[in-house]
């Protein structure tokens, strides 16, 4: 009877035990589907995608943090951002002057977003040029005294990735100039060049890396065209937004905007240095001896009006700044080079310029950053 017990006893505590396992478990799982669930609304409030859509007959990406920022990118039309939005509670301010329609960007491919300009920013002389002992010939209309931004600028990129994590929406695409015998019949250089759009915490960054595929040293200049927004906010006077460029001297052009090859130092409304009012510009000037700050260079557009602004960051491989003001619109282009127009032709006379020159394998790197101040 004694052994019957002690058997029920030693029963009942195995249950006891098991019971509170399982109490313990279910516990346990309890406050770990609450954790998880804490953190899928925390990230909710922070999440990156990359969406695709068709819009005007063309495959759009566009690289989102949810209800904060998002940039539309065009592969097809010279891989070009388009179009940089980012949100202040409800209010979403256009950093990026987009174009009425993806029509219109394909007519006019350097006038809107953001074109990207290679194997050569701006214009070369009478589309003609010396490397290494040859001349080679840019395309131009016969009435126009040069060749304008380059060979890419409506050309079509591969996609070649699309990421979204907590490191940001990240959008990847290419484009192989072997694909391109019009490219390669000007500018007989094979090269890879990729574009890398990262969106993160509102700030958009653009990496650009070309790569050098041929058997021989390769010239090149880099830049981009981006046109942004001076009225910033729904009450913003573009007129008083006041433009700050970091820029010493400023290359002297002749009659085709072309640099005669002297530079002078900026005064008057060209000293861009401590802000001039939007209203006083009308520009399409060269600017160079550019200042860098922690290794980047900052163009900023402050609209006081509205408290809103806007940075564009340079790293140290543009050292010329472009800035441009298109008539009749309340945008500005801050465009970053490598080098200054007409550089090939600039050295050929003995005048520093920046050309840089890839041998075969190598490759060149250089990042741009777009942010709201």
């Amino acid at each position: 009877m004694e052994i019957h017990i002690f058997s029920l006893y030693q029963s009942i505590r195995a249950w006891a035990q098991r019971l509170c396992i399982g109490i313990g478990c279910v516990l346990f799982l309890f406050s770990t589907v609450l954790a998880k669930a804490d953190g899928v609304k925390t990230m909710a409030n922070t999440t990156y995608s990359v969406a695709v859509k068709t819009v005007d007959g063309f495959q759009v990406s566009y690289i989102q943090q949810n209800e904060k920022a998002v940039a539309e990118i065009v592969p097809a039309l010279g891989n070009n951002c388009y179009a940089f939005k980012v949100a202040d509670g409800d209010t979403w301010l256009n950093l990026i002057d987009a174009p009425p329609d993806l029509a219109t960007l394909e007519e006019r491919p350097t006038a809107y977003g953001n074109p990207i300009l290679f194997p050569f920013p701006n214009r070369i002389r009478n589309g003609t040029y010396q490397f290494e002992g040859k001349t080679y010939q840019f395309d131009k209309s016969p009435e126009s005294p040069t060749t304008i931004h380059g060979l890419l600028l409506n050309q079509p990129y591969q996609v070649e990735s699309h990421t979204a994590d907590e490191n940001g929406a990240t959008l990847v695409c290419s484009l192989n100039a072997q694909d391109f015998p019009e490219v390669v019949r000007q500018y007989p250089f094979p090269f890879k060049i990729e574009i890398t759009y990262t969106l993160k915490d509102a700030v958009l960054t653009m990496k650009t890396s070309i790569k050098n595929t041929g058997d021989r040293n390769m010239p090149m200049g880099f830049g981009i065209h981006p046109y942004f927004s001076v009225d910033l906010g729904t009450e913003a006077d573009a007129a008083e937004a006041v433009i700050t460029v970091p820029a010493a001297k400023y290359w002297e052009l002749d009659e085709v905007l072309v640099p005669t090859g002297e530079q002078h130092d900026v005064n008057g409304t060209l000293d861009l240095r401590n802000g001039q009012p939007f209203a006083k510009l009308k520009l399409d000037h060269v600017f160079t001896d550019v200042q860098f700050v922690d290794g980047v260079s900052r163009c900023l557009i402050e609209n006081k009006d509205t408290g809103y602004g806007m940075i564009m960051e340079s790293d140290a491989q543009f050292r010329e700044l472009v800035v441009y003001t298109p008539p009749d619109r309340d945008a500005i282009c801050f465009e970053p080079y490598t080098c200054p127009t007409d550089a090939i032709n600039l050295e050929a006379r003995d005048i520093p310029a920046g050309v840089i020159v890839l041998a075969p394998d190598e490759t060149f790197s250089g990042t741009v950053r777009f942010m709201l101040q």
